[in-house]
């Protein structure tokens, strides 16, 4: 997806979550061999997230994105609204393979749930036009369109190829792209026929399918979520009941198989709900880091040693580089004119988490771009050099 494409979809999530919400988001497998075994991780690590698609990704982009000072770049090798067979490890190792010669930072495979989808047109989505998400019926939680299967062979590709590449893991994508309204689980549970504890145990099911694969694949992997909707409270839904968001309970029946089956894979909760990418004010970001804190405590406990929080924020060159998404709260009243004063932002973000990552939307930063590069890369240097524990590349 182009860096215009995932500004639409932002914009579009940012509205769909401030309807659910009521507020604006905020076992050892044989395969597991020392040499497939995790890099350890530094106290800081700083990970590009700017919709990168592998067959659009050439080596002279990675020779660049090698400059600058993140520890690590999440790519897709099968983007949220594909509809192609699914990737092989293969596909996905010969890639790597060929950047690790430019570049010794980590390639994360990025996979989305969003395969498993059906459409709503009311959105007006020009990725989803096809018949392949038209066939499916609200979701694909039973495998009845062969969604499900597509999308969980990817999952295992993509966790044997960074097994297979010794990167630390992958990127999970739990984003609704194609039917933002089933985030309220109760209207999930009504377009696929069933009654709401029935969809929440079939989505729990999905994701105890996918720590059992992961285990199995890449015993040792890091699963950075990009969210997991763990810290925001039940909201009232359709039904006049209280659940919480709907791919919530992926990440609930995946961390509940890990700890119960005694898995060695770590779960991050990256932020983009609960945490978001922009604030007004760097007390207001700092108020924000205490009170997710709060509410992710109980689910710290009950999954400790197995789940961290992350962070993330997201940077812009000037005012006259924003999109539309940017122009929205809480970006848009944000007191950071320019890249340059949103390293106070960065220096808290990597004070607060172990695991962090900028997205990219576009407005005016491509990494892969020297003279667009370098601004931002020297505002992260200078952040990274300003925070203890933090390795200047």
């Amino acid at each position: 997806m182009r860096q215009q494409d995932r500004s639409w979809a932002t914009s579009i999530f940012t509205s769909a979550l401030a309807l659910v919400l009521g507020a604006a988001p905020q076992s050892v497998s044989s395969h597991g061999s020392p040499d497939a075994s995790r890099k350890p991780a530094s106290n800081h690590y700083l990970m590009l997230v700017n919709t990168a698609i592998a067959s659009k990704l050439y080596g002279r982009q990675i020779a660049q994105f090698d400059r600058s000072y993140y520890d690590g770049l999440a790519v897709t090798f099968s983007f949220n609204y594909d509809t192609s067979a699914p990737v092989s490890p293969s596909e996905i190792d010969s890639k790597i393979s060929y950047w690790q010669t430019i570049t010794k930072k980590d390639i994360w495979p990025w996979v989305f749930i969003n395969r498993i989808l059906g459409v709503d047109d009311s959105q007006k989505n020009p990725y989803t036009t096809g018949p392949y998400f038209h066939r499916i019926q609200g979701a694909d939680l039973e495998d009845t369109a062969g969604a499900l299967k597509d999308f969980l062979k990817v999952w295992e590709s993509s966790l044997r190829a960074a097994r297979d590449s010794r990167v630390p893991g992958i990127v999970v994508d739990l984003e609704f792209y194609n039917y933002y309204k089933e985030y309220d689980l109760a209207e999930l549970a009504r377009l696929v026929g069933k009654k709401p504890q029935e969809a929440i145990n079939l989505l729990e099911n999905i994701g105890g399918r996918m720590a059992d694969m992961a285990a199995e694949q890449y015993p040792d992997a890091t699963l950075w979520f990009l969210f997991t909707g763990l810290g925001n409270p039940p909201k009232p839904s359709a039904d006049h009941q209280q659940y919480l968001l709907s791919p919530t309970y992926v990440a609930l029946g995946l961390l509940d198989e890990i700890k119960k089956r005694h898995f060695r894979l770590k779960v991050i909760s990256g932020g983009e709900v609960g945490l978001g990418y922009c604030h007004p004010s760097l007390a207001q970001f700092q108020q924000q880091i205490q009170d997710r804190a709060a509410s992710f405590a109980p689910y710290l406990q009950r999954y400790a040693g197995i789940l961290e929080l992350g962070g993330t924020m997201t940077v812009w060159k000037d005012p006259a580089s924003k999109s539309d998404w940017l122009k929205q709260p809480d970006c848009g009243p944000s007191p950071s004119a320019t890249v340059e004063d949103l390293q106070p932002y960065l220096e808290l973000l990597l004070k607060s988490y172990r695991y962090n990552w900028i997205y990219c939307g576009g407005d005016g930063y491509d990494a892969f771009q020297a003279d667009s590069a370098s601004r931002f890369d020297a505002m992260i240097a200078k952040a990274e050099a300003n925070v203890p524990g933090t390795s200047v590349h």
